[in-house]
């Protein structure tokens, strides 16, 4: 990552970047530091997929790259209330999450949690069966002129993913992102995702002429993320079909 302009906060030796110079890039990077020198409210939704702090991912048990998230439960929940506080100061609470659904507890009481029900899903629960569904957590209403129909959002997961998001253990369904985005969102509005993975949501983004801030750990996935978007074009007439 290139090196950003600083601005000299008053009284400290701290800086925050220009939101112009980091906007619709892929930053390889902890977002805990990343995250610190973004200045207060300066985006207009934080839309992510925080770590599980699981050890592996799905039937095959896939396994992220480099260092896996697998915790001590006092820390992950540290690490939990961390990144939130930073995401709720820089988008003034404005966000929507897939925590997962052991992990809900750790978080503050959201305004309300979306179903998103994945009925091909083949990701093992913790009941000896499959886990069929996800929690949105959501602490904001739709945007203005917005509106769900129904807070049960059915969109079956990637278990065939053939892109370059195919790398990656657990990729988020693009149609489900740009669903979030769209009822979430204004046009031109800034969308952090501090847990890029893939690329999902910077992909989206760009369909949708959104501006996005990518910030993501590992540079495996940067490199996919950055692959994804140099294949992605801005749609002229943005258009999402209601999702069921």
């Amino acid at each position: 990552m290139q090196e950003m302009p600083r601005q000299e906060t008053k009284g400290q030796g701290d800086f925050f970047y220009n939101i112009e110079d980091i906007i619709n890039k892929v930053h390889c990077a902890d977002c805990l530091e990343f995250m610190k020198h973004i200045p207060d409210k300066s985006v207009d939704l934080v839309l992510t997929d925080p770590p599980y702090n699981a050890k592996n991912i799905g039937p095959n048990q896939r396994i992220y790259e480099g260092s896996i998230m697998q915790l001590p439960l006092k820390d992950y929940k540290k690490f939990c209330n961390q990144w939130f506080q930073e995401a709720y100061r820089i988008s003034g609470g404005s966000i929507v999450m897939t925590p997962g659904i052991s992990n809900v507890c750790f978080y503050p009481q959201p305004f309300w949690i979306l179903c998103w029900h994945k009925p091909t899903a083949v990701s093992f629960n913790r009941m000896g069966g499959y886990n069929a569904w996800e929690p949105i957590m959501c602490y904001r209403g739709p945007t203005k002129g917005q509106r769900l129909g129904q807070d049960y959002i059915k969109v079956n997961t990637l278990n065939l993913t053939k892109g370059a998001e195919k790398n990656h253990p657990c990729p988020k369904v693009l149609g489900l992102i740009r669903y979030l985005i769209e009822k979430f969102s204004g046009p031109t509005d800034t969308i952090l995702d501090p847990f890029l993975g893939s690329g999902t949501t910077a992909v989206a983004c760009k369909e949708l002429g959104r501006n996005f801030i990518g910030i993501e750990i590992e540079p495996k996935y940067c490199e996919i993320a950055e692959r994804r978007l140099a294949n992605t074009i801005t749609e002229m007439f943005c258009k999402t079909k209601e999702l069921e």
